[in-house]
Parts: C-alpha cells; sequence; structure tokens
C-alpha cells in the first residue's frame, strides 16, 4: 500500500466565507433587515395617513406604527391608537376607524396600502435588503 494523503481543496473557501459574513450581517436587526422593516413600515404609515378619508383629521392623525425587535428578529406594527379622541365629537377613532375600513373600499385604508401599494413598498424593502448580501461582483 502507498502512502499517499489525500488532501481536499475547496478553491475559493475564504470568498465563500466572506459572503457568508455579509450575508449574517445583513440580517440583523441594526442593519439592512432593520432598515427595510423601518422603511416599510414608515411608507405603509404614509400611504394609510393618505388614503384615510378626513373630517376633523383626528383618524388620520391616530395612525401609528411601532418598530421592535423579538427572538424572531425586527417587526413593526401600523395600528389606530386607541388613546386619541375626535376633537369635535369625543368619539375614539379607534372604533369609527375600524368601522369605516369595515365599509371596504375607498374606506379600508389599510386593505388599500397593501392592494395599492404593497408591491411597490416590498420591492423597496428588498432592494435595501439586498444592498446587505453578497453576489458574484468580485464580494
Amino acid at each position: 500500500m502507498s502512502n499517499v494523503d489525500p488532501k481536499l481543496t475547496i478553491t475559493g473557501i475564504q470568498k465563500l466565507q466572506r459572503a457568508n459574513s455579509k450575508m449574517i450581517r445583513a440580517l440583523k436587526p441594526e442593519n439592512e433587515l432593520g432598515e427595510a422593516i423601518r422603511y416599510g413600515l414608515t411608507a405603509a404609515l404614509r400611504v394609510a395617513r393618505i388614503f384615510t378619508h378626513v373630517d376633523t383629521g383626528a383618524l388620520k392623525a391616530s395612525h401609528m406604527m411601532q418598530y421592535g425587535i423579538t427572538t424572531a428578529g425586527p417587526t413593526g406594527t401600523i395600528y389606530i391608537d386607541r388613546s386619541t379622541r375626535n376633537p369635535k365629537t369625543n368619539a375614539s377613532p379607534y372604533i369609527y376607524g375600524a368601522y369605516l375600513h369595515g365599509r371596504g373600499g375607498e374606506y379600508a385604508f389599510y386593505e388599500r396600502v397593501v392592494t395599492e401599494r404593497g408591491d411597490a413598498i416590498g420591492k423597496r424593502m428588498l432592494k435595501i435588503l439586498e444592498t446587505g448580501f453578497p453576489y458574484s461582483k468580485g464580494d
């Protein structure tokens, strides 16, 4: 039997390791993933306010957003603030906002965000996220 020392060589292992590290960094909440979520939140909030019918402006002003980091990663929520009141009627935008949204059509501000602008917002979020991803462009 010959005394052969077989060796396995992986060409470009350092490049793959750098790419993997870059991907891991991009997926951290403080980096591109978090930035994409924050962009999506602010864009959706802005559009929801645009789509909201206005009488006194209380409902439009009651749309809020919350960004947080959970064990699942960064998350965002857009909602109607329960504590706000209509200055004219003292009614809760949280209550009548849900009623208006339930009417559907042009009144369904959150649904319209998704159906009318969701693709554009999602595409921009993806572009933000992709800035942290490695490609075969010399990375």
